[in-house]
């Protein structure tokens, strides 16, 4: 666990969503200001996809894959609640789904995901 600067507290830890899964190296990163973000660092999502769309994750800048847990419009996690029985959890089934998926190409995980803003073009 590494804490910077006070603002920002880091978590790696490793996982396997059942017994005969592979090991995922991961990162939960916690701010003051903003929810919890959870990133799997390898192995490489995108890699294992072999070119697919992997579903249910977030763009963004930096490294790993971050992934979509929960509907932030619908409540479904609030700061008094505790990680391990959410974000940990979640991210375990998360894995499990997505094993599922690159095998079937189903996603059984259900949920939605916004479909990203387009930007605004000044003309």
């Amino acid at each position: 666990m590494q804490l910077i600067q006070g603002r920002e507290l880091r978590f790696r830890f490793a996982i396997s969503p059942t017994a005969f899964s592979r090991q995922y190296q991961c990162l939960l990163v916690m701010t003051r200001t903003g929810f919890p973000e959870m990133f799997i660092l390898s192995p490489n999502l995108l890699e294992l996809s072999d070119g697919r769309t992997l579903p249910h994750i977030y763009r963004h800048d930096g490294g790993g894959t971050k992934l979509c847990l929960w509907l932030p419009r619908k409540s479904e996690w609030s700061s008094h609640m505790r990680l391990l029985e959410t974000y940990i959890a979640w991210t375990s089934e998360w894995l499990n789904y997505f094993e599922e998926w690159l095998v079937t190409d189903q996603w059984a995980g259900g949920g939605e995901h916004p479909v990203p803003k387009k930007k605004k073009r000044w003309r």
